[in-house]
């Protein structure tokens, strides 16, 4: 934990010396989100359980110097429910706070991408709330972005492991990517074919 804390610390203090022109760490131009469906699928005693939900994906970049890579502290808050089923036959609801660390490349890495694809990767914990009961675990993530019908998508995936309940969460979501500058975004893509990644 505490070499996860020094690495953070880092990250900012390096992506600080680098911004010579704007030292201030403006919350504004580091925050992206997204919004949309949730499809968790709860592996528990070798049965399934399908959930259906929506889900809000805040992210601030701590790492943003780059137009097309960014290191990120993120989350996706997601509310979902399950219905009665053969194998579970309580209704019930499933929310879930996590907490990661996510390395973004390409497509919505900052506010000034030039790629119209990009994918995304992280690691962290899951908090989460099912049917009453609390419970925690291990989380990867990783996700891809990507333009379509002019707008900004991001289609992820993760698993979550919550030893207490011996469940293996699985959470597939689709959502919209939210955010005024995404219209200043699509000038840049015209133009990615002109310029190198990792740009300044």
């Amino acid at each position: 934990m505490r070499i996860g804390v020094l690495f953070l610390l880092v990250l900012v203090s390096l992506d600080a010396l680098g911004q010579n022109t704007d030292p201030v760490f403006s919350i504004g131009d580091r925050f992206v989100s997204s919004a949309g469906l949730t499809f968790p699928r709860a592996n528990r005693n070798k049965e399934n359980e399908q959930m259906y939900g929506l889900c809000y994906s805040p992210a601030l970049n701590l790492l943003n110097k780059y137009s097309d890579f960014s290191v990120a502290i993120a989350s996706r808050i997601s509310a979902s429910w399950h219905f009665s089923s053969n194998t579970d036959s309580s209704d019930y609801p499933v929310y879930s706070f996590p907490a990661y660390l996510q390395f973004n490349g390409g497509h919505l890495a900052t506010h000034n991408f030039y790629s119209s694809f990009g994918i995304s990767f992280g690691a962290g914990y899951n908090f989460s709330v099912i049917n009453s009961e609390f419970t925690v675990g291990p989380l990867l993530i990783t996700a891809i972005r990507f333009w379509l019908f002019r707008q900004s998508f991001t289609i992820s995936y993760s698993q979550s492991y919550f030893e207490n309940r011996h469940t293996l969460m699985h959470e597939l979501s689709l959502q919209l990517n939210i955010g005024r500058y995404l219209k200043d975004a699509k000038s840049n893509n015209k133009i990615s074919k002109f310029v190198k990644p990792f740009r300044k």
